[in-house]
């Protein structure tokens, strides 16, 4: 990893991000229904179902976009029920989105910077002990040194830009480094919310359907790369996708739901030849195509 990179902690047999028992309801609809997961830094975990299974409630649960009904969300033990997206992600946890939510109008570098210096403001304004007064200060000050192009702030950009150039290469995309993000390919344009959302520097990656509108050569890079991913950056990854060779082919374990409610939970053999999952989700036409036997 390169030095402009600020080190990712040391891998750990301690979670970094659990639920424990997590429902969500709305109104009469049970959306996910005791909902069980444990990811720690270096695990490569699948998370699928047919439409409307709950599988992006349980993403929006997890980042605090949805506050569970009941149960518990922790991040590095820490629970964060009830905190804000931002405030979670500060602990170490970064998404990307079903429907990609790139500014479209900056270019990529940009794109990732926007990441990069939000952490950085982020874990500045945590050590003012949350003084209002003395976040206000800061901002200010930042607000000035902006304006007057301070040798601070200049040493302070080339670092933010040599973390985000970064980022760019390792997602293959510096190429496209000045092109506005609405202008790049369908599948740089995934590439390029990966690369944001590390931009964060986080322990635990959230990939919403990645694959989504790749070709089939884009999807075969895109196995590769996750693995990277999770290796260069010890990363914890969970994975929605609904393309099974994607899943079964990265994934060492993998959780079902079906109408938000678990139906299988294990190795990607253990899960396809499951029962429940072939009514449920994948059909007996997939196991006869794949060659096993319920």
């Amino acid at each position: 990893m390169s030095a402009n990179v600020t080190a990712i902690p040391v891998a750990s047999s301690e979670p970094v991000l659990v639920a424990d028992g997590v429902s969500i309801q709305f109104g009469g609809l049970k959306a996910l229904t005791d909902f069980h997961l444990s990811i720690r830094q270096g695990d490569l975990l699948g998370l699928i179902g047919p439409n409307g299974a709950g599988k992006s409630t349980a993403f929006n649960v997890l980042t605090g976009v949805y506050q569970p009904t009941q149960g518990v969300v922790r991040v590095g033990g820490t629970q964060v029920n009830g905190r804000k997206p931002h405030q979670i992600n500060l602990l170490g946890v970064a998404r990307t989105f079903q429907n990609i939510r790139l500014f479209r109008a900056l270019s990529a570098l940009d794109n990732v910077k926007v990441a990069c210096r939000a952490q950085t403001a982020l874990h500045q304004s945590s050590l003012s002990v949350g003084s209002k007064l003395r976040n206000a200060a800061h901002n200010y000050a930042d607000w000035w040194r902006s304006l007057l192009l301070t040798p601070g702030f200049q040493r302070e950009e080339r670092r933010l830009t040599e973390q985000a150039e970064h980022l760019l290469d390792v997602m293959g995309l510096s190429h496209r480094r000045d092109e506005e993000a609405r202008n790049l390919p369908y599948g740089e344009q995934r590439r390029l919310e990966i690369a944001r959302a590390l931009g964060s520097q986080p322990r635990v990656l959230l990939l919403d359907e990645p694959a989504a509108g790749m070709n089939t050569r884009e999807k075969a890079d895109l196995m590769v790369l996750i693995r990277k991913l999770r290796d260069d950056f010890n990363l914890g990854v969970l994975v929605i996708e609904h393309d099974m060779k994607l899943v079964m082919g990265i994934c060492e374990r993998i959780t079902v739901l079906d109408h938000g409610e678990t139906i299988a939970r294990g190795a990607p053999a253990e899960v396809r030849s499951d029962r429940k999952v072939i009514e449920a989700y994948l059909g007996d036409s997939y196991l006869e195509s794949h060659g096993g036997a319920a």
